[in-house]
C-alpha cells in the first residue's frame, strides 16, 4: 500500500518557474560592477526560500512495458519513481520539478504510517487473519489436512505442513474470497442490473480489486482479512465500475446508492490496510 500520482495527474500547482534575466556583461563595466554582477547571478540562483525542495527518489525503476511516469510513497517515506525505459534524465527531472510539493506532502504522511506487519511465520499460537479478527494458529500432529478454520477454536495446520504454512493460508484465503465475492457480487448485480463478465481471486497487494473495461472483476486474495462490511465495499466499489469505468461524480454518486455510507469502510481500509501482515 502506497500514495502514487502519475504523468497526467495533477498534483498540486507547479511553482513558476524562476528565471534569471540575461546578465551578459560588457567591458565598459568597472571592477565593482563585475563583483555586484556575479553576486547578483549566485543569488538569483538561489532558488526562493519557500519553494519546495527537489526531493530526489530513493529509487528508479525502469519498465518497458510502462506508457507513464510514476511516483509512489511508501511507508516510512521512501519515494520511487517508475518510468517507461529509456527515458531521459531531463523528463525525469522535469517531472520531479512539477510534483516537488506533492513529494514533500506526501512524505511527511507516510513517515507516520507503520511499516507493514512482519511476515508470518507460522508457529504456534500465532495469530492469523479472518473476516477483521485475529485467531490463534494450532499446530497438530494428524486430523487435518491442509489449513482448516473452526468457529471459536481457530485455525489448525499439521506440524508437516508448517513449511508449506504460506501456501496453504492463500489457498484458504482465496476460496474463502471467491465464495464471499461471488455472494455479494450475484445479489447486488441482480439488484441493480448490473452487468459482470467474470470473477478472478488475485495475489495482488496493492490493490483491493480492480474492474476491466469488460466488466471482469479481479479482488485480491487479502479480502479475507478485512471485516466483512469492508469486504462489500470493495465489491460494491469494483460493481459500480461496471456501469461507470472512472472515478467521476456520478460514479461515487451510485456507489452511494447502492452502498450508503461506505465512506466509513473506504477508511477503515486506508487506516488499516497497511497492519495487515504481508505475505
Amino acid at each position: 500500500m502506497c500514495i502514487s500520482i502519475q504523468s497526467g495527474e495533477s498534483g498540486g500547482s507547479k511553482p513558476p518557474p524562476y528565471e534569471t534575466p540575461d546578465m551578459e556583461t560588457k567591458s565598459t563595466f568597472s571592477q565593482r560592477e563585475y563583483v555586484f554582477l556575479a553576486q547578483l547571478r549566485n543569488f538569483l540562483s538561489i532558488p526562493a526560500y519557500n519553494q519546495p525542495m527537489l526531493h530526489q527518489p530513493d529509487e528508479i525503476i525502469y519498465d518497458r512495458r510502462r506508457k507513464r511516469l510514476m511516483l509512489q510513497v511508501l511507508p516510512g517515506g521512501k519515494v520511487v519513481l517508475k518510468a517507461p525505459l529509456g527515458t531521459g534524465k531531463h523528463q525525469l527531472q522535469s517531472f520531479l520539478e512539477q510534483h516537488a510539493g506533492w513529494i514533500a506532502e506526501k512524505k511527511a504522511i507516510m513517515a507516520k504510517v507503520s511499516p507493514p506487519a512482519e511476515k508470518l511465520r507460522f508457529t504456534e499460537g500465532e495469530l492469523l487473519w479472518l473476516a477483521g479478527r485475529q485467531y490463534p494458529l494450532h499446530l497438530v500432529d494428524k486430523g487435518v489436512k491442509g489449513l482448516v478454520f473452526k468457529q471459536r477454536q481457530g485455525f489448525f495446520l499439521a506440524k508437516g505442513e508448517q513449511k508449506q504454512g504460506e501456501e496453504r493460508l492463500k489457498a484458504f484465503y482465496r476460496d474463502y474470497t471467491r465464495s464471499e465475492v461471488t455472494s455479494i457480487t450475484n445479489r447486488y448485480a441482480k439488484q441493480w442490473g448490473l452487468q459482470v463478465k467474470s470473477i478472478r481471486i488475485t495475489g495482488a497487494k496493492t490493490r483491493w480489486g480492480s474492474c476491466s473495461r469488460q466488466n471482469s472483476l479481479n479482488f485480491s486474495l487479502r479480502l479475507a482479512m478485512v471485516p466483512p462490511e469492508a469486504l462489500e465495499y470493495v465489491v460494491a466499489h469494483e460493481l459500480a465500475h461496471t456501469r461507470h469505468h472512472d472515478h467521476s461524480r456520478s460514479f461515487w454518486t451510485f456507489l452511494g446508492q447502492i452502498l450508503p455510507g461506505y465512506e466509513t469502510q473506504r477508511r477503515w481500509l486506508k487506516q488499516n490496510g497497511l497492519k495487515l501482515p504481508d505475505f
